[in-house]
């Protein structure tokens, strides 16, 4: 829209960019009067305003009466996180077809858009060597379009990806170093799941970090398995947590190596990490050792 609507040389001139909550409306209306400088439309872009949430009343009813009297050489755009669909100004919007609901791809549109991307530059990537990409890469867009070049530069003249090549180019995912040292805890290997964490410290990785991710991933595993003890096969457990299949697939294996009360146990020792950690009680770095040692004994 921004390269639509205004010249390259004319964006200093024409563009406008707010983020925040502190903007007050008054002066995005201000902004949106103001008149094009040698070209037709001025643009505002505006990031994360909490307009369209509860606990900016006066400027969402402000931004609400003005909407329907924009001045016909002025676009703007709101690009927010979260929006309450009940809030005016959502409402308003939405009624004259201007609102656009961005969700991340699933997991079977991601293996489409992957396969797509390989095919344009003449390459091949099966489901199985997909699906490992995203285990390995994690499920950014941004992230899988960097790798993906990265391979097609890699493999030169070579047609069909493989798991090598994955596993020779692409720079894993915080979450599937996470994976691995869960899995290393599970199977009780001390020094390796010691090696995966001070690789990860290595990379300029925040212990707290590191411990959030292992209490999400650990969370993650204690509801599988308690879901797949009720009944649930791997499709409904999919739904009911809303993650892609490959992760409730890999969550699955990983709580066989886990009893339940040992998954409630090590939950309960991270978030007594995470107080330790935030009132200072103890380093950082040092805890989150502590913690990895005790349940990977």
């Amino acid at each position: 829209m921004q390269k639509k609507l205004i010249p390259s040389e004319l964006q200093m001139m024409n563009l406008t960019v707010f983020e925040g909550k502190a903007i007050p409306a008054s002066q995005i209306i201000e902004n949106m009067e103001l008149l094009p400088f040698m070209g037709e439309k001025r643009l505002v872009i505006v990031k994360n305003s909490e307009l369209f949430l509860s606990g900016r009343k006066n400027d969402t009813e402000l931004m609400s009466n003005y909407i329907p009297n924009i001045p016909p050489t002025s676009c703007i755009v709101f690009l927010e996180d979260t929006v309450d669909k009940r809030n005016k100004l959502f409402k308003l919007m939405h009624a004259k077809n201007y609102t656009v609901e961005c969700e991340s791809l699933k997991e079977n549109d991601l293996l489409v858009w992957i396969k797509r991307e390989f095919n344009r530059k003449n390459k091949n990537i099966d489901s199985k060597a997909g699906i490992y990409m995203l285990r390995m890469v994690g499920t950014s867009m941004e992230n899988l379009a960097n790798e993906i070049q990265k391979l097609i530069d890699y493999m030169e003249e070579r047609k069909d990806v493989t798991t090598k090549d994955i596993d020779d180019i692409c720079i894993k995912s915080i979450d599937a170093h996470i994976f691995d040292l869960v899995k290393a805890m599970g199977y009780k290997k001390v020094d390796q799941a010691l090696e995966i964490y001070s690789n990860l410290i290595l990379i300029k990785e925040p212990p707290i970090r590191i411990l959030s991710m292992l209490t999400r991933q650990i969370r993650l595993i204690l509801q599988v398995k308690y879901l797949y003890s009720q009944g649930l096969g791997q499709k409904e457990i999919t739904e009911i947590l809303k993650q892609p299949s490959f992760v409730i697939g890999d969550c699955l294996k990983q709580s066989q190596l886990f009893a339940i009360e040992k998954l409630k146990e090590a939950i309960e020792d991270c978030l007594q990490t995470d107080m330790d950690i935030k009132t200072g009680k103890m380093d950082g770095e040092l805890a989150v050792e502590m913690l990895l040692l005790k349940h990977s004994k």
